[in-house]
């Protein structure tokens, strides 16, 4: 008599157990997953916040991408440093298609163009190539009637931005930057300023400073996440605030909040520079501290739905 197995045939109290066991981590997993992607989208919102505006969707998803297959191989690399990094293990950690990783990996120094990134300024540089709107022999952007089907700025919105976006969406954005103008009847437009400021010099400092700032707490939130499969101790992470601040009293609040970071950060500079070893010791490791201040006028912060509490910790 063939010996049946426990693993397809065992105790029936023991099967229903496992079925009903079965909807129930489902559930775990689905409701893990709702609450990875709602901590990714506070994570993703403020990048795609700031690039409104300056970067297109279309150039952001690009870039992700861009960046998905760089990170990727690390990843991979790092995990197995003694086995080749396949297309096929990057296909599957990233769900792209073989050929796009290729695209991206043969292409890594890649140089955007402003018109890659924004459709303003794709217009102006279709408006200045394309013969159907400039003037071949003086290599100028003719002036063009708004509608109509050839020739016009209609159809150059529609080639170079897309059929969903219409002329007077792309004229409004275009004359507020600057870059273009009406006639006095208003039906025609031209074009005064070739070149659309997707930043202004007044801002590149605040973005650089943020930028490297979100690059360095990202360090803090990976190394904390990975901490407990890697056996190492955490870094500090904390964050306060209160939800109830009167708006009289903000003035003084970040006054009162400068002066003491501004007192912090005077000692820790002197910390650092206490540890500090001349260039010719040669550079043993990076290590730094970041201060901000936030505040909310509209009371939407995402604490005020994710919690009661003052605190955040990630330690």
């Amino acid at each position: 008599m063939p010996v049946l197995s426990l693993a397809k045939y065992g105790n029936p109290s023991s099967a229903r157990s496992a079925q009903m066991s079965e909807p129930n981590q489902q559930i775990d997993q689905d409701a893990t997953a709702g609450w990875l992607t709602q901590a990714m989208t506070r994570m993703i919102r403020p990048v795609v916040r700031f690039a409104v505006g300056r970067v297109s969707c279309g150039a952001l998803i690009e870039l992700i991408r861009e960046v998905y297959v760089s990170e990727a191989r690390a990843y991979l690399a790092q995990s197995n440093p003694d086995r080749k990094v396949t297309r096929s293990a990057l296909a599957l950690l990233s769900g792209m298609d073989g050929r796009a990783i290729k695209a991206f990996e043969t292409n890594d120094e890649r140089q955007f163009a402003v018109s890659d990134l924004c459709s303003e300024a794709a217009i102006l540089e279709v408006w200045q190539s394309d013969p159907d709107f400039s003037d071949s022999e003086q290599g100028s952007p003719r002036e063009l009637l708004i509608h109509g089907p050839h020739g016009t700025f209609q159809r150059l919105v529609s080639r170079a931005a897309g059929r969903a976006v219409t002329p007077q969406t792309a004229l409004d954005r275009l004359i507020a930057s600057g870059n273009v103008e009406l006639n006095k009847a208003g039906t025609k437009v031209r074009m005064i300023d070739p070149c659309y400021m997707l930043v202004p010099e007044s801002e590149k400092s605040a973005i650089e400073a943020g930028s490297l700032g979100m690059n360095r707490l990202g360090k803090v939130v990976l190394h904390n996440t990975n901490r407990f499969r890697q056996g190492r101790d955490p870094w500090l992470q904390q964050d306060r605030w209160s939800l109830r601040i009167p708006r009289d009293r903000l003035d003084l609040i970040r006054n009162q909040l400068r002066a003491l970071l501004e007192t912090h950060i005077g000692q820790v500079e002197e910390v650092l520079d206490d540890e500090e070893r001349r260039p010719s010791d040669g550079i043993e490791n990076a290590v730094g501290i970041g201060w901000y201040y936030w505040e909310d006028p509209s009371g939407e912060d995402p604490v005020k739905h994710s919690a009661s509490k003052r605190r955040e910790s990630s330690i």
